[in-house]
């Protein structure tokens, strides 16, 4: 005949098992709702693109000459326009240089939104 102390130790043993199935079964049926859908960073990418595209627009107007303030304005936007038309953007910059300030608006556009922003940088 068994003794006490040995089925205290198979009850132990058991409850163990036990519990550790129970708990296995439970992370796996709450596990879909407890991982963190980054995708949504990845599908709004327009506005890390539209506000870093207005802060190297106003960057390169800052550390131009004025006489090559036009120039350097239109080099930049031929290149920003070629990467926005490779992610399936529509980017417009529209700008006016009147003594060497330069008053403008950013429009970009996608599938999902658009984002517009009015800037005006002043050079001394």
């Amino acid at each position: 005949m068994p003794s006490l102390s040995s089925c205290k130790g198979q009850f132990f043993i058991i409850t163990v098992v036990g519990i550790i199935i129970i708990l296995y079964a439970m992370s796996r049926i709450f596990s879909p709702y407890t991982i963190p859908d980054l995708s949504e960073a990845v599908m709004h990418n327009e506005v890390f693109f539209f506000n870093n595209v207005k802060e190297k627009l106003i960057k390169t107007i800052e550390i131009s000459e004025c006489e090559e303030l036009n120039n350097n304005i239109e080099e930049f936007k031929n290149f920003t326009y070629t990467i926005a038309t490779e992610n399936g953007y529509k980017l417009r910059i529209f700008y006016n240089i009147t003594d060497c300030d330069v008053y403008g608006k950013i429009t970009l556009t996608s599938e999902t939104m658009e984002l517009s922003s009015d800037f005006f940088v002043e050079k001394d």
